[in-house]
């Protein structure tokens, strides 16, 4: 597990740069493609609930010095972290590769939802009322990112999933 992290950090600088720098400019039915939280789900799953609340907070604190919100940017994190992390499966359990996927993919819908939840408490610039930021756009944004998760899962995590 120890020789997956160096290589998992460099994954995680290159998603949030790529969230920052390229997929924040990507705007369909005016929600953005959220990877971090995608990654952060991943790495919850694969590594367990402490070492994605790291990686979250990490993830928080890059992100949050580009745009403007340290604070804020490190709780959704870590919490997405945290809550994806009840996901986890164990490297040494006997889930199949179906089992894991769906853990994955329920990681990333929760993720996704307790994300949106802290961002609607904390930052609100369109005035948007709560539950129709939370429900109908977290829902939205749990389809797209389902979508993507499960095109990812398809062709790239199946055999990092399956160790």
């Amino acid at each position: 597990m120890t020789k997956k992290i160096p290589i998992t950090i460099v994954l995680l600088v290159i998603t949030c740069l790529l969230q920052l720098f390229g997929l924040s400019r990507l705007v369909i039915f005016s929600l953005t493609v959220d990877a971090v939280t995608i990654f952060l789900a991943v790495v919850s799953v694969i590594f367990g609930q402490r070492i994605g609340m790291t990686f979250g907070f990490g993830a928080g604190f890059f992100i949050g010095f580009f745009t403007g919100h340290p604070g804020l940017e490190i709780l959704v994190r870590t919490m997405e972290g945290f809550v994806a992390g009840y996901c986890s499966v164990p490297p040494d359990s006997h889930a199949t590769s179906k089992q894991k996927s769906r853990k994955l993919y329920l990681a990333v819908v929760l993720a996704i939802f307790a994300g949106n939840i802290i961002f609607a408490l904390g930052i609100n610039p369109l005035a948007l009322p709560f539950g129709y930021r939370v429900f109908l756009l977290g829902g939205v944004e749990a389809i797209l990112s389902l979508a993507i998760t499960f095109v990812l899962n398809r062709f790239f995590l199946k055999k990092l999933l399956s160790e």
